[in-house]
């Protein structure tokens, strides 16, 4: 249901921009340092553009995303020591005191 939901939002996504796009076919004038420029259209600009803030928060997010990593190792294996000591203590024979 979850992905169907996505699926469909995605699309929705899609045919905007598609329309965006052909609402705005005029050219734009995108001016760079050092004197480089870019004539295009709008669509594209604005494309670009999201595409470089999706890059960089995505490099934004990769060291917390590689810290919790981590951090799910170690506790993993801090999970399976404990299993394995339970293991043992269950394995131990218990003493009759009367």
């Amino acid at each position: 249901m979850k992905r169907t939901f996505y699926i469909i939002v995605g699309i929705v996504v899609v045919l905007f921009g598609i329309t965006f796009a052909f609402h705005n076919r005029q050219l734009v004038d995108v001016s760079y340092y050092f004197g480089l420029s870019w004539n295009g259209p709008l669509a594209l600009a604005l494309l670009a553009g999201v595409a470089v803030g999706v890059v960089i928060g995505f490099l934004a997010s990769l060291r917390a995303v590689l810290r919790l990593q981590g951090q799910l190792v170690a506790a993993r294996k801090e999970i399976r020591q404990v299993e394995q000591e339970v293991q043992n203590l269950r394995a131990l024979p218990i003493k009759d005191v009367i």
